[in-house]
């Protein structure tokens, strides 16, 4: 359970706040950037590749969470859940567990959806992971084909030069790439589960 703090909308005003909180700091943020975007095909009806994506859970089986430790299901968006980073996406440093709630903002059932993702572990210090927002696209190619597209964009980081972010950009694209890649095997893996 998130704890009680200022930082916790929950205590007041459940998914509401919680989504406030997430138009604020992610959707609506001018500084929100893509750093990543992968498309891919999967030989799977659209039906059943959002059956995978359905359960808001699968946003714990990727690179970028370790685990989901609290979740508010409203069946779409206004589902929010605190879950744990353990591993960095970008830089391969060990950190410690950093708490975030995930918020569902998109929810268009066979289509989209997206998570905005809050760090609300004021305790990282300089390896605090930025809120970022998560999206999957779904297109139907066919009876039995989908295009998947994910994208990955993040809060521009603060305290940091043009220089070192015009050579920074570049690599973090990169490992964001790779994590959407980590991301597509375990929705193959699941899609070949439900079959």
């Amino acid at each position: 359970m998130v704890p009680e703090s200022s930082e916790n909308p929950e205590s007041a005003e459940g998914s509401a706040g919680w989504a406030t909180q997430a138009r604020q700091r992610v959707t609506e943020n001018p500084k929100l950037e893509v750093m990543a975007r992968k498309s891919f095909v999967l030989d799977y009806p659209v039906e059943d590749v959002w059956q995978v994506i359905d359960d808001p859970l699968h946003w714990q089986a990727d690179a970028f969470h370790n685990e989901i430790v609290d979740m508010h299901d409203a069946g779409g968006v206004g589902t929010y859940f605190e879950m744990l980073h353990t591993n960095h996406p970008i830089i391969p440093w060990p950190m410690p567990d950093q708490r975030f709630v995930g918020v569902v903002m998109d929810w268009e059932p066979l289509r989209r959806q997206s998570v905005a993702e809050l760090n609300i572990d004021s305790s990282a210090g300089s390896k605090r992971t930025p809120d970022h927002k998560q999206l999957i696209e779904l297109e139907p190619m066919g009876p039995a084909r989908t295009q998947l597209t994910y994208t990955v964009a993040t809060i521009r980081m603060e305290g940091i030069s043009e220089v070192t972010r015009f050579f920074f950009r570049p690599w973090a694209r990169f490992q964001l790439r790779r994590a959407i890649g980590k991301k597509l095997s375990h929705i193959r893996k699941d899609l070949g589960r439900s079959i």
